[in-house]
């Protein structure tokens, strides 16, 4: 019994440590959007669909008809004057937009885009297709990176062009990974979605490159920085073991108290 009443402490104590610790970031997807993505919004893309099923990258209607709504996030982009005055972290220099963009999946993985808005009061789809492979296996690796999943982390997708970010801040640090076009990967500095990226260092990359007049939708052009990662698996190793103790002091301070307790009695 006692050993039993140490480990019941223990959770205990786990699951304060839990509920104190601050969380990696909000869903920015309200119920009501989702709700119509699921519904609605997901029937219309279909329907779409089905009119060109090889258009849209689809073999057959059968596999259209299959399809589910994966992971979906609000659109925001770059706001130029605030972009001159952070230096650390991509959702701040950025400002949502009102759209959210939903990831379409086949067999379980990133096929096409959903795109969804409000418009007088009414939610409507403003786009059906496009290839969501890339940002698919970015979210996948942002997700294995820091040991979670979508739905706990829930990252903010900025988009500059056809490039797309996710990023996150987590225990007061902002990491993304970018979706980058195939033909735009020599003009990105080295940046690519194998990996987590700094958010500071990226910053002070689109900063070199609004320097140097590069314009990113332009294929081609030069110029561009070569960006290091400032993250490594250490860094989110480091982070585990914060946790952990943390939920270990937790743990202590129910355990102290609980023995405190039954001292006076």
């Amino acid at each position: 019994m006692k050993y039993i009443r140490i480990l019941m402490i223990i959770g205990i104590g786990l699951m304060v440590s839990y509920i104190m610790a601050p969380s990696s970031y909000a869903s920015n997807v309200p119920e009501d959007v989702q709700t119509f993505a699921k519904g609605q919004g997901l029937d219309e893309f279909k329907k779409m669909v089905l009119d060109d099923p090889v258009g849209y990258g689809y073999e057959n209607e059968e596999e259209v008809k299959s399809v589910t709504l994966g992971p979906g996030f609000e659109v925001y982009l770059f706001d130029s004057e605030k972009f001159e005055k952070v230096s650390d972290s991509l959702i701040d220099v950025s400002k949502p937009t009102g759209q959210y963009d939903f990831i379409v999946q086949s067999g379980g993985v990133g096929k096409s885009f959903l795109s969804i808005e409000q418009f007088e009061g009414e939610f409507r789809v403003v786009l059906a297709g496009g290839d969501a492979s890339r940002l698919d296996a970015s979210l996948n690796t942002m997700t294995k990176s820091l040991s979670t999943d979508v739905d706990t982390l829930n990252p903010v997708l900025i988009k500059d062009g056809n490039i797309r970010y996710l990023a996150v801040k987590i225990n007061g640090k902002e990491v993304n990974i970018p979706d980058v076009p195939t033909e735009k990967k020599s003009l990105m500095g080295g940046m690519d979605n194998n990996q987590l990226w700094d958010s500071s260092k990226t910053i002070d990359f689109l900063k070199d490159v609004q320097s140097q007049g590069v314009d990113p939708e332009v294929d081609g052009a030069g110029g561009y920085p070569v960006i290091n990662s400032g993250t490594s698996e250490n860094n989110y190793m480091s982070i585990t073991i914060m946790s952990l103790v943390i939920a270990l002091v937790g743990s202590i301070v129910v355990y102290m108290w609980v023995r405190k307790r039954q001292s006076l009695k």
